[in-house]
């Protein structure tokens, strides 16, 4: 069983501009930093030197403590950058959720780049679908913080 979220912004600058800094391991710890009970990033790096591309592996340091290993799913300059992880989390997150896979789709609109940012977790048990609805919307809003940090630091 899943459970998703989702939300978007608009960046007034090109696609290509916006993708590249969204999508740059050392963005993720000055733009997604903690809300509330959701850490932040601390550090992003690839493993062993590896180029972000799809099938690379990254490893992901929270401000909690925990280290999530991420494989990239699809790497499409300067249109999606997709990934998921399998662990690393830590409880009560961890007891619930088995993984997560985000999406980040780029679009060309008016007036700039419309972002869409996904996230679609599998949950453990059906048990925790209850608990996590309460959970969703303050992950949302830490997704809707981070793509907010983005747009500051491109405007």
């Amino acid at each position: 069983m899943n459970i998703s979220t989702s939300t978007s912004i608009l960046i007034p600058r090109p696609r290509e501009e916006v993708f590249h800094f969204a999508c740059a391991n050392d963005t993720y710890e000055r733009t997604l930093r903690p809300r509330g009970p959701i850490a932040g990033i601390d550090k992003a790096e690839m493993f062993e030197g590896q180029a972000l591309a799809e099938g690379s592996w990254r490893r992901i340091s929270m401000t909690d403590g925990s280290v999530i290993e991420e494989v990239i799913l699809d790497y499409v300059p300067p249109s999606r950058h997709r990934y998921r992880w399998t662990g690393g989390v830590k409880p009560p997150f961890s007891w619930l959720v088995r993984s997560g896979t985000g999406c980040w789709d780029f679009t060309e609109v008016d007036g700039g780049t419309r972002i869409d940012w996904g996230y679609v977790f599998e949950l453990k048990s059906p048990l925790a679908y209850p608990v996590l609805l309460l959970i969703v919307p303050l992950f949302r809003s830490w997704l809707k913080q981070g793509l907010e940090a983005i747009r500051s630091e491109l405007s």
